[in-house]
């Protein structure tokens, strides 16, 4: 894994960094696409104006950008992926006892299914406990809910990895309130409702950190020792044609924290909007990691909340024939019980006249920008528990189809809106999820 170097700072002229040029300011403040490369974003900036802007700009045409000045040390970033690396270089016996199941959402597993294909990689999910607590052990009765229980590797088996994970977990969860109250105000200059909802999210966020190991696909191609590359139930052999690391998807939270090795560049970015369509290969587009840098995109839970402006956009992992790959994304997520409705600042309202209207947009350098016309209420409310228990059904087991922010479209004939309506009258959000107990609600009639 390739070190970081967290001292990236914008140029003094002004222009956002990209990978291969600069895009440059106009006058008035707009960003000039690059159509080939996402945005690169420096969170230090002293205008916090622009920052807004950028943010806004980011969210509501990419869904991706790369972060630069993030505010999480160099030295935490390099140990935490030293200790990832320890943790799946574990004999396969050792890390399938840490195996998630249909009881608990949290472990080790090497046999996800996304858009009901498996992925050609292994990983470790750990989230924020029940408890809320990280010294309680990760067993006790207080730290139950619905994605379960945390697993970790004893410290004989992996030495301090717990601890660096919490750390870099508890960062991860710092940048994220941030990066949020930054999304909502580019949203709207109006504060309390966002205040009320943004205070939800920093005090009972239900996120957890996801940590990837893509071995390679080729076993007569590998670049690196073979040593330890191959712990798992599927590696063993070369991949079959077409096998993704991971297939398209969308990141079902409100925004993730994504870091990934410098030297393997196998994320990809839709550059188109449909629905369920996997795309050319020319509209996909290649995430080249700057040094340093966390690469950030919004999620569906970030789409409803903006009534559809800001986008979850489509990507997916390629395959390597000689490299290996690690990547740890952080999905910042809800409370398990909140209903995410769009903001009203981003509602077109049915009496609301040309005046009432600026008040509901963010008033900055690039209000042409920003103050698009709003649109009419477009979600239905979405419990942020029922979304994500569906989601992780849909990883473990095929339910038939996985669910989508287009379930819960205003206007959709989907079955969900009444699913989610009977789950809220039985779910209990202290115990922890189970497939079976609600696979009666939850397979899929649409």
């Amino acid at each position: 894994m390739s070190s970081q170097n967290n001292t990236l700072a914008a140029g003094s002229s002004g222009a956002i960094q990209t990978n291969n040029l600069q895009e440059e300011r106009t006058t008035n403040g707009d960003i000039s696409a690059n159509n080939n490369e996402i945005p690169i974003i420096d969170l230090a900036n002293p205008n916090s104006s622009l920052l807004v802007e950028q943010l806004y700009q980011a969210c509501s045409t990419w869904g991706f950008f790369q972060l630069i000045n993030h505010g999480i040390s160099a030295h935490l970033l390099s140990s935490f992926q030293n200790a990832m690396g320890n943790f799946f270089a574990l004999p396969y016996d050792t890390k399938v006892k840490l195996k998630r199941n249909a009881k608990n959402a949290r472990g080790y597993f090497d046999d996800e299914l996304t858009k009901r294909k498996r992925d050609w990689k292994e990983a470790l999910d750990v989230g924020v406990p029940g408890s809320r607590d990280w010294s309680q052990s990760d067993f006790d009765d207080d730290n139950a809910c619905l994605d379960g229980y945390n697993q970790f590797p004893s410290a004989d088996e992996c030495p301090d990895f717990r601890d660096v994970v919490i750390e870099y977990f508890d960062e991860c969860s710092r940048l994220s309130n941030r990066l949020a109250s930054l999304m909502t105000v580019a949203l709207s200059g109006r504060r309390n409702e966002e205040e009320l909802f943004l205070e939800r999210m920093k005090e009972e966020h239900t996120s957890y950190l996801r940590m990837n190991y893509y071995p390679p696909s080729d076993l007569n191609k590998s670049s690196d020792d073979a040593e330890n590359l191959h712990n798992n139930s599927f590696s063993n052999k070369n991949a079959d044609t077409g096998t993704l690391g991971v297939s398209p998807h969308r990141d079902a939270g409100f925004l993730t924290i994504l870091l990934q090795d410098d030297d393997c560049h196998s994320l990809q970015v839709a550059r188109f909007e449909d629905e369920d369509h996997i795309g050319d290969d020319d509209r996909w587009v290649t995430v080249h990691p700057v040094p340093g840098s966390l690469t950030i995109n919004t999620g569906d839970m970030a789409m409803i909340c903006s009534n559809g402006r800001f986008r979850a956009p489509l990507h997916r992992v390629l395959t390597d024939p000689a490299k290996k790959r690690y990547s740890a994304p952080f999905f910042y997520n809800p409370g398990y019980r909140e209903l995410i409705s769009p903001l009203v600042c981003c509602c077109r309202q049915e009496n609301e006249n040309n005046s009432n209207k600026k008040d509901n947009v963010h008033e900055s350098s690039s209000k042409k920008n920003m103050n698009h016309d709003l649109q009419p209420l477009t979600f239905h409310p979405c419990l942020w528990g029922y979304f994500r228990a569906l989601r992780f059904a849909g990883d473990l087991t095929d339910l038939g189809v996985e669910i989508q922010t287009s379930h819960f479209k205003v206007g959709s004939e989907s079955s969900h809106i009444e699913k989610q309506r009977r789950f809220m009258e039985v779910v209990d959000f202290e115990e922890p999820f189970n497939v079976e107990k609600y696979r009666h609600i939850l397979e899929s009639q649409d």
